[in-house]
């Protein structure tokens, strides 16, 4: 996605373990994107991405 869209400024994802790992976190701070994380299988915490994948 970086190739295509550029690179994004923050992301927000939830709490899962494949989001808070220190390789995702290394990955995302050698790129300079802040990352914030919300509650995890919280369909409202996550409302925007939720509604693009119509879950």
């Amino acid at each position: 996605a970086f190739a295509v869209l550029g690179i994004p400024s923050e992301i927000k994802t939830d709490n899962g373990p494949a989001y808070i790992s220190k390789r995702v976190a290394d990955f995302l701070a050698l790129w300079g994107v802040s990352h914030k994380t919300g509650i995890p299988h919280s369909p409202t915490g996550q409302a925007i991405i939720e509604r693009a994948h119509a879950s």
